[in-house]
């Protein structure tokens, strides 16, 4: 079995989940000849699996992916409409032996045919809630597993919904969106109320925001946006207030990427910020500084769609539309990653010097 940190899986790749353990979902497809799938692989150090095994996911491809939290099963929002949920069957004797996947019932209840075109799906934290945002500019918070309808609104008048996400450290209370406008609103995941819109800060150019991510730190809760200004991709860093407004706290010093971020997610103990580009770049974050953990131009040949933090952070996956993974390893200290390089530059010199006198001398 091959085994590289790039690897291919015969279908452009839309969405990426890393539950717990080191077996990796992708989904994706494109009719046309080309299979609709979810794909199974396993991350092996500093490695990817070929495709172990995959769920044929019929006429539709999927174009979104949400993993439940308890790691069981995958909900995937397809091209044409609805979602499909796909239970993820493991094997606690055998840990290493690859799970199988298997059609859900519920994909065939009347909840889950009634939902439209998605663009954005996530769940809360304890996985009672999935938030479901729509191309027609609606949001909906619906239970879980039986997809029922717990509360809806129009969140944009005219634009999709590009995210729909809970905030962890509102206890899942609050709800974070963005639109195609480039608007950020937080909202009361328990009455659909608006809370407030995330302000740009005045001093930029014109910005969009594409998607919020929360964490709590020492100081409280924080807000993480990944927004465009000036066609670069940039965060932005938000502090909570005792008074519970929102104050613009930092922003990373100039361009994190060359290009609009189009795939943004924090790490399970949101310390770590992932970013992913048009252009196929891989952008790690420390949350706490807003520098540089992990930079790596060009890993896919064209767009990057999405990406996957491990579950402890060592490691991050993202997925193309050129049918690519790439698994690459985290710096978590500064200068870790450089100090690695120079230690690997010492002994490949010090080999080659052996060599030399080995056979030469």
């Amino acid at each position: 079995m091959s085994r590289r940190n790039t690897q291919k899986y015969g279908a452009p790749l839309y969405g990426v989940a890393w539950p717990t353990g080191d077996f990796i979902y992708m989904a994706g497809g494109g009719n046309m000849g080309i299979e609709n799938k979810v794909v199974v692989v396993k991350s092996l150090g500093l490695t990817l699996s070929e495709e172990l095994t995959k769920f044929n996911t019929g006429t539709d491809a999927a174009y979104r992916l949400a993993a439940h939290p308890s790691g069981q099963a995958l909900v995937l929002g397809m091209a044409q409409g609805g979602v499909q949920v796909v239970d993820i069957h493991r094997h606690p004797e055998d840990p290493d032996k690859t799970p199988e996947l298997r059609a859900s019932p519920i994909s065939d209840s009347s909840a889950a045919q009634s939902i439209g075109v998605l663009k954005s799906l996530s769940f809360s934290s304890d996985g009672k809630l999935l938030a479901l945002g729509y191309e027609s500019g609606r949001v909906e918070i619906r239970s879980w597993p039986d997809l029922d309808l717990v509360r809806g609104w129009q969140a944009s008048a005219s634009k999709a919904i590009r995210s729909a996400d809970f905030s962890l450290p509102h206890g899942d209370g609050i709800l974070m969106t963005t639109d195609e406008q480039g608007l950020a609103w937080l909202w009361n995941a328990d009455d659909g109320e608006r809370v407030m819109q995330l302000p740009p800060p005045a001093d930029m150019p014109p910005v969009t925001f594409f998607r919020c991510q929360s964490a709590r730190d020492a100081g409280g809760v924080v807000i993480f946006a990944a927004v465009k200004s000036a066609r670069k991709g940039h965060v932005l860093k938000f502090r909570q207030l005792a008074s519970g407004e929102l104050r613009l706290e930092a922003r990373t010093r100039g361009p994190v990427t060359d290009s609009p971020i189009c795939g943004f997610v924090a790490s399970p103990s949101g310390a770590l910020l992932g970013c992913v580009t048009p252009d196929g770049d891989q952008v790690v974050l420390r949350a706490d500084t807003l520098t540089s953990a992990l930079r790596r131009p060009q890993v896919h040949m064209t767009f990057a769609t999405a990406l996957a933090f491990s579950s402890r952070e060592r490691h991050i996956v993202s997925v193309s539309a050129d049918a690519s993974a790439v698994l690459s390893p985290i710096s978590r200290v500064a200068g870790e990653a450089s100090t690695l390089l120079i230690l690997q530059t010492i002994l490949a010199l010090m080999l080659a010097i052996a060599l030399y006198v080995y056979f030469v001398l």
